[in-house]
């Protein structure tokens, strides 16, 4: 019978004249441990998992990360509940014109906590759009799209075009008034684009109108092609981010890095308790309203798209008539490019936003007037039930 043999590792307690190098007869509590290793270790051989979260719990961080690189982690908490509770909320969803308002109803008032899991699902989707909009803001101002980031500062901007995808598609689910005539005007903007507007306008729509294949259509995207995209898409972003590494401060700091354990877990903990507390509070005091069944022949309601959209929208109500493109294309369009192009079109070699003023200037311009324009169309609420304005009523 063969004799088992231990080979280690290290060995910082053996005597100068033990060979390392050269297997050894193992001791019989390593035998027993050979013979009948403890389940945490039979795991860590076959997945290997405790040199996984040591690796990552023991990553490097430059010298200044600290709050702002939170955001990061916040966002993949926060869309793990959305696919969590976006699951919950399907088992009792009915995606058709017939029963989709019934179902979110039934949801609403007669499941046990059906109320608090669409809360946490409608606020989420808000709170989302708004940590990555603060995330990409960070990493713009900073410069850390610059090399060898470009190509994660790219796919972080398709991540923010797939979440805004998931509000928009996920607005018209509750199939009421608000979301009835949201959706129709936010899918006539695809009608403006010149050459292909109707045939995308029929393509989204599927159909002349917003109706049953409308909603089955975003249904499925909303539940199968957008999800199935972010992971995707949300698996490269946190590839790359691993292999270059979370970019310093603009101004490098003096200081030796510091590994991620235990200060800046610390940090990124802190930040998860309070975004999700907040979540917590928005779905239990502010529950989402239902208005009343959606109804085509309606004439007298007011669209008004969720407010990430009110930009675009009051940006819609101030152009003249027939220059409806400029705001629902051409505008948005260019900003898009811009925000793929950045890391080219910024030739600076310095991450100081002082050594890169009109790239500063220009985002600034750009965040200035999406954020004016926001604010004028919360503030200019109209009645219930007023007339939207003309270009806004030739969307229809």
């Amino acid at each position: 019978m063969s004799r088992k043999t231990y080979e280690p590792k290290e060995a910082p307690t053996l005597s100068p004249e033990v060979r390392v190098d050269q297997p050894r007869e193992a001791s019989k509590a390593e035998r027993v441990e050979i013979d009948r290793p403890s389940f945490k270790d039979w795991m860590d051989l076959r997945l290997g998992w405790y040199g996984f979260v040591r690796k990552n719990l023991d990553e490097p961080m430059p010298p200044g990360v600290g709050w702002w690189q939170t955001l990061g982690n916040l966002l993949m908490t926060l869309l793990i509940f959305q696919f969590v509770t976006g699951f919950a909320l399907a088992m009792f969803y009915t995606p058709s014109a017939e029963g989709a308002h019934a179902s979110v109803k039934h949801i609403t008032y007669e499941v046990g906590a059906g109320t608090f899991v669409r809360g946490l699902h409608v606020w989420g989707s808000t709170v989302i759009v708004i940590v990555t909009a603060l995330h990409l803001l960070r990493v713009f101002f900073w410069g850390s799209y610059k090399k060898p980031r470009e190509l994660t500062w790219i796919v972080g901007v398709i991540i923010f075009q797939i979440i805004l995808g998931f509000s928009f598609t996920g607005y018209l689910l509750p199939w009421d008034q608000k979301a009835y005539w949201a959706t129709v005007v936010g899918t006539r903007i695809a009608a403006t684009i010149p050459v292909v507007g109707h045939m995308m306008l029929v393509l989204i729509r599927g159909g002349e109108e917003v109706g049953a294949l409308t909603l089955t259509r975003f249904f499925s995207l909303h539940v199968m092609l957008l999800p199935a995209s972010l992971l995707v898409v949300a698996g490269l972003h946190m590839f790359l981010v691993r292999k270059h590494h979370i970019a310093g401060p603009v101004v490098p700091q003096k200081g030796k890095p510091v590994p991620f354990y235990p200060d800046q877990l610390f940090k990124d903990a802190i930040v998860l308790v309070v975004g999700v507390g907040l979540l917590v509070y928005l779905a239990v005091g502010l529950p989402p309203s239902l208005e009343a069944i959606a109804d085509p022949t309606g004439t007298d309601f007011s669209p008004r798209p969720e407010w990430y959209f009110l930009g675009l929208y009051e940006l819609l109500k101030i152009m003249p008539t027939g220059f409806e493109v400029v705001a629902t294309a051409i505008i948005p369009g260019l900003i898009t490019i811009g925000m793929f192009a950045l890391p080219w079109l910024d030739r600076s070699k310095s991450r100081h936003p002082g050594k890169r003023q009109w790239v500063i200037m220009m985002g600034m311009a750009v965040i200035l007037l999406i954020g004016l324009l926001t604010l004028k169309g919360l503030l200019d609420t109209p009645p219930e039930h007023k007339k939207a304005p003309t270009n806004v009523e030739a969307m229809r």
